[in-house]
């Protein structure tokens, strides 16, 4: 079995005991046998944060620690350090606003974490790791929010707190503005270049949906792309919501309704590496990628045939 490595920060890799090199964004990788675990440790090369470690075996792909994320197909893995805590556990107030009733404090003690309280109750919430908090009072048509955003590269995780302490909105955004309605934009990254705009009108502390517009970038065109990209561009479109009648050929874009019930309900489009087509050769295939708990993801992979710029049949690869 193969696992490929990465992490969020730059880190030192030892496995078995010996270092395997350093990692980060690019990935390293392993041929090992899950019935005999071998111990993976990610050293920052910060030193202000502590090792992450775990033993590679069954247990860790039933179940990966916090802070790791792990993809499994088979034959393979992908196990990506996400989180690492500051050797410093003394608790530190990151930032701090007063709500009317409500106080609203991002505190860090190992693990960030959001504090409200409102004279009657008082919550604690899990925030992920960012460079930047910032707590603001967020009017939504005339009911009013905590917003918390959390700065991670060019985009934001945006959580709103209604007056019950209760979490009406938690989404990673590109933009937000809040008025007469919560309006968000999400920019895809994808082969289209998707953009998502979205607006929800708060109804007694809920923020319910009312309208979304999908739009590809300018000047996007399906039947210009390389027969090879059509897959991944497909399988992006329906993540995306959007309608993936142009990549289809008309025997099955009668059936495009019926997609989603066949794909299942994926949170993502996989790159398949280069132990896949080791695996199944050179075929046109991507991984839909299908979440099973918070940090443990599974990745099926979807054959797309085409002819002519068209995708014709689609069938999992066992």
């Amino acid at each position: 079995m193969r696992f490929h490595f990465s992490s969020s920060v730059p880190c030192a890799l030892k496995l078995g005991g010996a270092l395997a090199g350093f990692c980060g964004e690019t990935e390293k990788f392993t041929d090992a046998d899950a019935e005999n675990p071998v111990l993976a440790e990610f050293i920052p090369t910060d030193g202000n944060f502590l090792p992450l470690s775990f033993a590679l075996g069954e247990s860790f792909l039933n179940a990966p620690p916090f802070g790791c994320e792990l993809y499994r197909y088979g034959f393979g893995a992908d196990v990506r350090a996400a989180r690492f805590f500051p050797r410093d556990q003394t608790p530190k107030a990151l930032a701090q606003k007063r709500c009317g009733e409500i106080l609203a404090t991002v505190v860090r003690s190992g693990e960030t974490q959001l504090a409200l309280e409102n004279g009657k109750r008082f919550e604690l919430f899990s925030l992920p790791q960012a460079e930047e908090y910032a707590l603001e009072e967020a009017t939504v048509g005339n009911e009013r929010f905590i917003s918390v955003s959390c700065r991670i590269g060019g985009r934001t995780a945006l959580r709103l707190y209604n007056g019950e302490l209760q979490c009406a909105f938690d989404d990673t955004v590109s933009e937000y503005s809040c008025g007469e309605t919560l309006r968000v934009r999400f920019d895809f990254g994808d082969i289209a270049g998707h953009t998502a705009e979205r607006t929800y009108r708060a109804d007694s502390g809920a923020l319910v949906s009312e309208k979304a517009v999908l739009r590809p970038r300018e000047g996007f065109d399906p039947s210009a792309l390389n027969e090879k990209l059509l897959p991944f561009a497909f399988f992006q479109e329906i993540a995306a919501g959007g309608d993936a009648s142009a990549y289809l050929a008309p025997s099955l874009e009668n059936k495009k309704d019926l997609l989603k019930d066949y794909l299942g309900d994926f949170c993502g489009v996989y790159l398949p590496k280069e132990i896949f087509y080791l695996v199944h050769g050179e075929i046109n295939a991507a991984g839909l990628v299908y979440r099973q708990a918070e940090n443990l993801f599974d990745v099926k992979f979807f054959l797309a045939e085409t002819k002519g710029g068209k995708i014709y049949n689609i069938r999992p690869i066992e």
